[in-house]
């Protein structure tokens, strides 16, 4: 019994003493030049005589950053293999003739390093050489891949997905497969040599790019067969005589991005099969900007263009009387097509036709002009000061539209201990402040600014509109219990519209009038301003005959508006707390604005817009409840703040039409944009006061139902004499 146990355990000491090291072999164990089925890590130097490492069957091959793997002599083979898995962050090539640096019927291949395929000279000729070749490839990317001819081939089915660059050096394609499902973010690069054909080549399958694609010396950045769908929102560049942006039989171009062709007969996209084009990015060639032609194969059908906001072409359009269909749903497009005979043409943009050209309009800065003027006459009317009437003399907080009762000093300073007798001998300063005149009269400037960002809304496009403002007025003490006063100042509002088709910039003059009542803890507050404008307006229309495919519309044209507001509300005393006075302030406000722009016809296009006269109506409700905070800081140094919130409706009134002509057609349309408009605004604002300066500031966020949101804000100082 001892006998057999000492056995056993002299046998399970052993068997651990070999499998330890045995296990540790294994996941160690350096790669073969020759074998089958290996799973090998390699952190040293493989060279061999054509062949670096082969396998019959299934190689699963790791090579580390210090890994490099080479082969040198005719047909040489960095990794031969059925079936190759090689994840390699260090170096695998071969050289010679017809090299292939990765070569197997199925290849899944994780690159971070580098591969190379380089061809020697074969009598005073070239030689071919891929850096990664085999029947059914997997590729991901984000190294360096380099081949002679090719960078990454196969004859069937590949997966790519690139980060990094593939390159070809001299002749053939960057990539070239059968069947092709290609992501690239980094750069896919054909040759540099005399013998370039493409950065990418394949028969069908999908590319989708967002990084450089290249080809150069008059080949292709890509080039497929029927049944090539193409999504790009990066780079696509052909350089050379001849070259070709994309060459396909028929398939699909999304275009967001850049597809350009350089160099004499350069073609942006050609298509000699059935294409459907997509686009709105840029699209060049020196010959042409499109292309399609299906002479050589007539039962293709006939081909489908959408131009989409932000489309750029330059060049010629080719349809060569096709039937095409025509569907442009961006507008300033002025193109010129060699013919248009046959062709459906669609627009969602007052657009006309005439000849073989189709000019279309955006109507994104009429609809502006209205929301512009709104938002600047609403900057104007809330920096309108709101001095209160009765025996405060004015004392209120001048940020706030709900002044206190006029006992709040009083009560303020007669809460704080210490300061009760020295407020009786002050008090005619808060009641008849130096800052006012001794009839009542009180001088006062103010400046405003804010904008609005108005998002995407159908065929109105995103726009950014700044404006801002500086006024000066008088307030006089008509009675205890009325004030009124005159302002006078000036404006400007910039609009510009996403994508850098244009925008409007106006200056503006106005003045206004205004008076304010109160009768109890109430208040009617009434208002009305007026001004003038000069007003320029700039659209860039793409012209694809043009230089760089740019126009410059420019018209200029005067307006003028009035617009009168009444304004209710009652302030609620909500006593003290914590040394300081709280009064709450529910208020109604309704605006009504009337608007008119002179007509004019545009100048530096070859298809310039003639527009009519526009008026502008809208109405405006302000519902707000507003609450005040006011601290007495000393004798004469008082703090308030306020925090407000509500609700605001706009509401388009009266005839909407823009009349308007081009290329001598009539193309009247309605003014775009919602008509009915709600929203919610919140507010904060601060008013410090001394005996002899006041200051306040406020701000406040809009936000409506139209997807748009308006940031402003006020300020005004008044200084005693």
């Amino acid at each position: 019994m001892r006998t057999r146990l000492g056995k056993i355990v002299c046998a399970l000491a052993a068997l651990a003493l070999l499998s330890c090291p045995l296990a540790t072999a294994r996941a160690q164990t350096s790669c073969a030049i020759a074998g089958t089925d290996q799973t090998c890590t390699n952190a040293t130097t493989i060279s061999g005589n054509s062949i670096g490492v082969s396998d019959t069957a299934t190689l699963t091959l790791t090579n580390t950053a210090a890994g490099t793997i080479s082969a040198v002599g005719t047909i040489s083979m960095g990794i031969s293999a059925i079936t190759a898995n090689v994840t390699n962050a260090g170096t695998i090539e071969a050289n010679g003739d017809f090299p292939v640096a990765v070569s197997a019927t199925t290849i899944n291949l994780t690159n971070t390093g580098t591969i190379r395929g380089i061809g020697i000279p074969w009598n005073g000729g070239f030689t071919g050489g891929s850096a990664v070749s085999g029947t059914d490839v997997n590729v991901t990317n984000s190294g360096t891949i380099v081949g002679y001819f090719y960078g990454v081939a196969s004859t069937n089915t590949l997966n790519l997905t690139n980060s990094g660059t593939i390159q070809s050096l001299i002749f053939g394609s960057a990539v070239s497969a059968w069947n092709a499902n290609i992501i690239n973010t980094g750069t896919i690069m054909g040759s540099d040599s005399v013998f370039d054909i493409s950065g990418i080549y394949l028969e069908s399958g999908n590319v989708m790019n967002s990084g450089t694609i290249l080809g150069r010396n008059g080949g292709y950045g890509i080039i497929g067969g029927l049944g090539v769908n193409v999504v790009n929102s990066g780079l696509i560049e052909a350089t050379g005589s001849g070259s070709r942006g994309i060459t396909i039989s028929g398939g699909s171009v999304t275009n967001s991005g850049t597809i350009r062709a350089s160099g004499a007969s350069s073609i942006g996209i050609y298509s000699y099969g059935t294409l459907n084009v997509t686009n709105s990015g840029t699209i060049i060639g020196e010959t042409a900007a499109l292309r399609f032609d299906n002479a050589w194969d007539p039962s293709q059908t006939a081909d489908v263009l959408t131009l989409l906001p932000g489309s750029h072409i330059v060049g010629a359009i080719i349809t060569s009387g096709g039937g095409d269909t025509i569907n442009v749903r961006a507008g300033n497009q002025n193109l010129t097509f060699d013919t248009l005979a046959g062709a459906t043409i669609t627009s969602t943009t007052p657009y006309v036709v005439l000849g073989n050209q189709i000019v279309t309009v955006d109507v994104t800065s009429f609809a502006a002009n209205r929301r512009t003027l709104t938002d600047l006459t609403r900057g104007v009317s809330d920096a309108v000061p709101v001095f209160s009437g009765g025996t405060s003399g004015g004392s209120a907080p001048l940020a706030f539209a709900g002044p206190d009762a006029p006992s709040r000093f009083d009560d303020a300073f007669a809460s704080l201990p210490g300061l009760s007798s020295a407020y009786a001998s002050e008090a005619a300063v808060f009641k008849a402040p130096t800052l006012t005149y001794a009839d009542g009269t009180t001088m006062w400037a103010r400046g405003f600014a804010g904008q609005r960002i108005q998002q995407q809304d159908g065929v109105v496009l995103r726009t950014a509109n700044l404006f801002y403002g500086g006024m000066i007025g008088a307030d006089f003490a008509a009675r205890p219990d009325l004030h009124t006063g005159v302002f006078l100042g000036g404006g400007k509002t910039r609009t510009s519209i996403d994508l850098g088709l244009g925008g409007t910039d106006s200056n503006m003059l106005f003045a206004g009038a205004y008076a304010r009542y109160d009768f109890g803890a109430s208040f009617l507050h009434g208002a009305i301003q007026g001004g003038g404008s000069r007003n320029i307006t700039t659209r860039t229309v793409n012209n694809n005959l043009a230089l760089n495919g740019i126009e410059n519309a420019v018209g200029s044209f005067n307006g003028w508006y009035v617009s009168p507001e009444l304004t209710f509300g009652h302030r609620f005393a909500l006593g003290q707390l914590a040394d300081a006075t709280y009064t709450l302030t529910p208020s109604t406000r309704v605006r009504y604005l009337f608007g008119a722009f002179d007509g004019y016809t545009e100048t530096g296009t070859s298809a310039p817009l003639t527009v009519g006269t526009q008026t502008a109506s809208t109405v405006e409700e302000r519902g707000e409840v507003k609450l005040t905070r006011s601290v007495a800081i000393a004798p004469m140094n008082e703090l308030s703040t306020s925090l407000s919130g509500g609700v605001l409706g706009t509401q388009r009134v009266g005839g909407s039409t823009v009349n308007a002509a081009l290329l001598g057609q009539a193309i009247p349309f309605a003014t775009p944009g919602q008509a009915n408009v709600w929203g919610y605004f919140g507010g904060l604002g601060l008013e410090w006061r001394s005996r002899n300066v006041s200051f306040f500031a406020a701000a406040e966020y809009l936000a409506l139902a139209d997807n748009s949101n308006v940031v402003s804000g006020r300020a005004g100082l008044r200084v005693g004499f």
